[in-house]
Parts: C-alpha cells; structure tokens; sequence
C-alpha cells in the first residue's frame, strides 16, 4: 500500500490489543469498556478465539502514520 500522504511504500503490519479495537466518536474513561459505547465500530479483522484482538494495519516510516483497514482484510491479498 502507498501512503497517501507522501506515496512512499508502506510496511503491513498488525495493530493488536488484548480486549479487541475499537473506533469510537468520543474518548472513555476505561479504554477496555470502549467498545460498548454508542457509534463503537469494531475494527478487529479477527474470527474465533479472541476476535477483534488484531487489525492488518500499514506503517509509513517517514510519515509517522498508520492506516488500519478493518473488517474482512487479509493481510496476504494486499
């Protein structure tokens, strides 16, 4: 994947969390407690045992910038 902001090669990767990712319109209190929270979308692309724990993600060293992709993205058709 390009990074959109300086169209260098970016490196795939996992971001990975233990009590699942989740995207949310505001900040919580208990990061753990986030994903119950209204307009929370579960970003974990993950099935089965511990689902949503990890994300495909891209990493642009020069940009600083990370961009996850959720939902049915597997790592090896990108």
């Amino acid at each position: 994947m390009k990074c959109p902001y300086c169209n260098k090669e970016m490196e795939s990767g996992y971001v990975q969390c233990r009590d699942g990712l989740h995207w949310t319109p505001k900040k919580h209190k208990v990061a753990a407690l986030s994903g119950m929270g209204k307009g929370a979308i579960a970003i974990g692309n993950d099935n089965g045992y511990m689902a949503n724990s990890s994300a495909v993600a891209f990493h642009c060293e020069d940009c600083k910038t990370v961009i996850i992709q959720y939902g049915n993205i597997n790592k090896d058709n990108q």
